[in-house]
């Protein structure tokens, strides 16, 4: 079974690594072996030899951004800890420069998540005037988006005025995840890393953390509160899936996949990333993944988009579905 993964990210300076250092404190009292992923911009890791001491095996990732540079390495990080060391956990500390939103659409490959599962996106943020650039500003206000879990840290640094225009203005950029306040990231990580339990919204969303589902919606899907994967019965109806690729719902962020069209017999990859068009092309795999399609986003009905996908399948296929 895939391994649960989670992403640390964040503002620069905010207070990642104790943070990092308080989880692997957790896990290891626990008896987990941790897997940790370093990613820091530098070419040497500064902090990795401190989770070291922690953790049973850390992979750095140093000399540039996890979400652009070293995208790669992630993925292939992932599979060293999983199956050479043995990994059951896995928590990645992103450098204050990484867009969460790509570190995300990395570790939902398909091939990727055979090994881990995307569990929890933590974002650790700070009061600060202003952002040193606009790329760190970006990063900050993508951390924030992505995060299921805001933890706004250094709180005794700063008067109650500044405090509260902060953490106003974190909420109306992300008002589905949990709001931490604390200073030296002194939380209790099993409250943090414990199962999500949030009243009903009145809009349809795929934030679910802890939300009652049917038999129908757990078999059919695995979800997080950005990224679900739908899995496919077998090949699609190529005009019923032309129509839905093009109905795409506008809070859909990204969408990809590989999948085979009825009486095709190339295996078919489909990607999509507003404002570009969805495209699909034959692929040639050695190892052929899944017939699968991920959906990244946010604020949309996930149920109907996963529902009008599977019920592009090819109604010749006989799929076994669910009522």
């Amino acid at each position: 079974m895939p391994v649960p993964f989670y992403i640390l990210c964040g503002s620069l300076g905010a207070g990642k690594t104790t943070l990092l250092m308080r989880l692997l404190e957790h896990w290891k009292a626990e008896g987990r072996r941790v897997g940790v992923l370093m990613n820091e911009a530098g070419a040497i890791s500064i902090d990795g030899p401190r989770a070291g001491t922690l953790a049973e095996q850390v992979m750095n990732l140093a000399g540039g951004c996890v979400c652009c540079d070293t995208k790669e390495d992630l993925s292939w990080g992932i599979a060293q800890l999983v199956r050479d060391y043995e990994s059951d956990v896995l928590i990645l500390e992103c450098s204050g420069l990484a867009d969460p939103a790509e570190v995300v659409d990395a570790v939902t490959d398909l091939y990727t998540a055979r090994l881990a599962s995307l569990e929890r996106i933590i974002a650790l943020l700070h009061p600060v005037s202003a952002e040193a650039s606009h790329s760190s500003a970006y990063v900050t206000a993508q951390a924030i988006r992505c995060a299921d879990e805001l933890i706004l840290n250094k709180r005794d640094l700063y008067v109650p005025g500044h405090w509260e225009r902060f953490k106003a203005d974190i909420l109306a950029q992300n008002s589905f995840a949990r709001l931490w306040e604390t200073s030296h990231a002194r939380l209790d990580p099993s409250a943090l890393l414990a199962p999500r339990h949030t009243a009903a919204r009145s809009m349809p969303t795929n934030v679910v953390f802890g939300g009652s589902r049917t038999t129908e919606h757990r078999t059919r899907a695995s979800y997080h509160p950005i990224a679900t994967t739908v899995r496919l019965p077998g090949p699609l109806d190529r005009d019923r899936f032309l129509a839905w690729s093009r109905a795409l719902p506008t809070e859909l962020e990204r969408a990809k996949g590989f999948f085979r069209f009825a009486g095709g017999p190339e295996l078919q990859e489909f990607q999509y990333a507003p404002p570009g068009e969805p495209a699909i092309a034959p692929v040639m795999l050695l190892d052929e993944p899944e017939p699968a399609v991920v959906l990244i986003g946010r604020g949309y009905d996930v149920d109907a988009c996963a529902a009008g996908l599977l019920a592009c399948a090819d109604p010749s296929t006989g799929p076994e579905r669910s009522e």
